[in-house]
């Protein structure tokens, strides 16, 4: 009872009483509604004043501007769809195309037993793996007419 009574305390006594006490602003009332809109236009003139000051600030003193003005047209809600949908297709092309091809990928997959470089050379023999790696003097020493061909 001992553990299980302190994890049932602690999580009563203050555990997510932040979440609690957080009041949503949902508004009811065309008066409530009013509140709201003018709490949010007060907030973004707060915002537009200190760009401005900012600006003149920077004028003022002929420092480079932080707020330029932009010439850039905004993408419309039809563009981004258009945008986004191009996107999504080559995805899915690509994906359709991987699975169409039935090919493993990754990894040494498809090599002949784990096989490097060494192995596409046929005309070396099974007892001479790895030949081609050795240098050109023990190569010889080895088999002078192998070497040549490697």
């Amino acid at each position: 009872m001992g553990i299980l009574s302190y994890g049932y305390k602690a999580l009563k006594s203050g555990v997510g009483q932040a979440i609690n006490k957080t009041k949503t602003n949902v508004p009811k009332t065309k008066i409530q509604k009013a509140t709201r809109d003018l709490k949010i236009g007060t907030e973004k003139l707060k915002g537009s004043t200190a760009k401005l000051k900012q600006t003149a600030f920077e004028m003022k003193n002929d420092m480079p501007l932080t707020f330029k003005k932009s010439t850039k047209k905004s993408e419309s809600n039809k563009e981004a769809y258009k945008r986004i949908q191009k996107d999504n297709t080559k995805v899915i092309k690509g994906m359709i195309d991987k699975a169409v091809e039935n090919k493993a990928d990754g990894g040494r997959i498809g090599r002949k037993m784990g096989g490097g470089s060494d192995m596409s050379n046929t005309n070396v023999k099974k007892k001479y793996r790895g030949f081609s790696k050795l240098p050109e003097t023990v190569q010889i020493k080895i088999n002078k007419k192998l070497a040549k061909k490697v």
